[in-house]
């Protein structure tokens, strides 16, 4: 999802299309995850627009910090949302895994 969802909803129907074919994908997967719950749906596509949304919001930020606590705060929202931040297996700010994610965005 590397364009952002304002430009593909002024975007021709082929690229609408593709946008919703992989956000499709992404609420498949973390519905997947939540297979316990109830409300799995539901929760995977608010869990999927909050990690779309918060790296939008995040990418207009140029205070490279701020954006940076808006990703990790996001992420750590959507883990717990979805019963994934478990304490033993939680990630610290400082974690590999976000570092690596911080350079690329």
């Amino acid at each position: 999802m590397g364009t952002p969802p304002s430009d593909v909803a002024r975007s021709n129907k082929r690229a609408q299309n593709a946008f919703e074919v992989v956000f499709k994908a992404m609420v498949t997967v973390l519905e997947h995850g939540l297979s316990g719950s109830a409300r799995a749906r539901a929760t995977a596509q608010a869990l999927a627009a909050l990690c779309v949304g918060g790296m939008v919001v995040a990418r207009a930020i140029a205070d490279q910090g701020l954006a940076g606590e808006l990703r990790d705060g996001c992420m750590g929202v959507a883990l717990k949302v979805g019963g994934w931040d478990k304490p033993e297996k939680s990630r610290s700010r400082t974690s590999q895994p976000l570092q690596a994610h911080r350079r690329r965005a």
